[in-house]
């Protein structure tokens, strides 16, 4: 029993650090502004989103990105279909007379077949091609399932002119699709908020560097001087070798807040949530198992103890089993639960994000905690790691 009362006070202080530091970061967290719209900027803009089977999603980005406030005189918006073998081809190309009534280029581009003599995974062959024969001043890749505002792009686009930025990488608001959305994605959350503090991201100092794929604003010059897409050929988290890579050559990245202006469409369902995280998590911790396992650990114990504890001190009640040590041991774990469902409903009123289901974290930290060790499985093994059905390794 004393072994319980320890994972039980464990738990609570995991969770209490988890829950202090997360309103730290968020309160102290740089948003992207709201700029006042004169006149569109006085540059030209590439919008590039690199698909593959996305009918279900192109709809929804190109509707959100056909009716922005145009962001400067010369943009065009370019779709890479990367080979993809359901109606994103078609149902893309549908929203061509939107562009244009919008007065923006817009067009839908063919990978092709990927050369043989390189292992091109995700979506990196298909952002190179798209910014072939480019002459834009910034150059910014979306993915098919953001939706942006109406004043995202301007926003983005005068913060990085103002301020000199070389990337600006913008934090979507996840839209949780699935029960299991639901239940994972506010957990890997917090392990990136935790894992990367923007702080440091945004620090010319530190070594930490951070993008989200799903938004990256490039200046055009200093993306080809990093080398590009084509640079991460064979990176399967190429968000974070680009990033990597703009901090390493000195140029300034910055990675800002975004949830009232970018949305993400991630999963659809429990299979492709797994294996879309167990693509990324190792790779995430720079393969190292020990900060793998402490994550994953963490995880477990700061979301699911509690509640077994919760389940394991209810069936000694029933047993009539009323030990002093076993209401401690109570009370201590639903302080943790409590503690948690705080945190959600904090998030919800002050950032309005919803807090739907906040009760099942501990079904979500089990999940979590089996993505981690299927990660390094999948990582060192090469079997079934795959993202959409495609192979990551030769």
């Amino acid at each position: 029993m004393q072994i319980i009362l320890l994972l039980s006070l464990l738990s609570l202080i995991f969770i209490l650090f988890s829950v202090g530091l997360e309103i730290y970061m968020f309160n102290n967290a740089p948003f992207l502004k709201n700029q006042e719209f004169k006149k569109p900027l006085d540059t030209s803009i590439s919008i590039i989103i690199p698909a593959f089977n996305e009918e279900k999603n192109i709809v929804r980005c190109l509707k959100a990105l056909s009716s922005i406030k145009k962001p400067c005189p010369k943009i065009e918006v370019i779709v890479v279909d990367d080979l993809s073998d359901d109606n994103t081809i078609s149902r893309a190309e549908n929203f061509k007379e939107d562009f244009i009534k919008n007065s923006i280029g817009m067009k839908v581009i063919s990978a092709g077949q990927r050369p043989k003599d390189k292992n091109w995974v995700g979506k990196n062959w298909a952002c190179y091609i798209g910014t072939k024969n480019i002459d834009s001043e910034w150059l910014l890749f979306l993915d098919a399932d953001v939706e942006v505002s109406e004043k995202c792009i301007f926003n983005a686009l005068s913060k990085s002119q103002k301020d000199n930025i070389d990337l600006l990488s913008l934090a979507p608001k996840v839209n949780c699709n699935c029960l299991a959305e639901w239940i994972v994605q506010p957990i890997m959350t917090s392990l990136l908020i935790i894992g990367f503090p923007i702080s440091d991201t945004n620090n010319p100092k530190s070594s930490t560097a951070f993008a989200a794929g799903p938004f990256m604003l490039f200046k055009a010059k200093s993306y080809f001087k990093i080398g590009g897409h084509e640079g991460t050929f064979n990176k399967v988290v190429e968000d974070l070798a680009l990033a990597e890579k703009i901090k390493g050559s000195k140029l300034k990245l910055n990675f800002l807040i975004a949830i009232k202006d970018v949305s993400l469409n991630m999963y659809s369902d429990l299979s492709s949530l797994i294996e879309g995280w167990s693509k990324n998590w190792f790779l995430g911790v720079d393969k190292n198992i020990f900060k793998s396992l402490s994550a994953s650990i963490f995880v477990l114990i700061s979301n699911t103890i509690p509640w077994l504890i919760i389940i394991f001190c209810t069936t000694c009640y029933l047993l009539n089993v009323r030990f002093l040590v076993v209401n401690i041991t109570f009370l201590i774990s639903a302080l943790a639960i409590a503690s948690y469902g705080i945190k959600r409903y904090w998030l919800r009123i002050k950032y309005n994000i919803p807090n739907d289901l906040w009760y099942l974290n501990g079904i979500g930290g089990l999940i979590v905690t089996y993505i981690s060790f299927l990660s390094i499985y999948k990582t060192f093994t090469g079997i079934g790691w795959t993202w959409k059905g495609r192979k990551l390794n030769k």
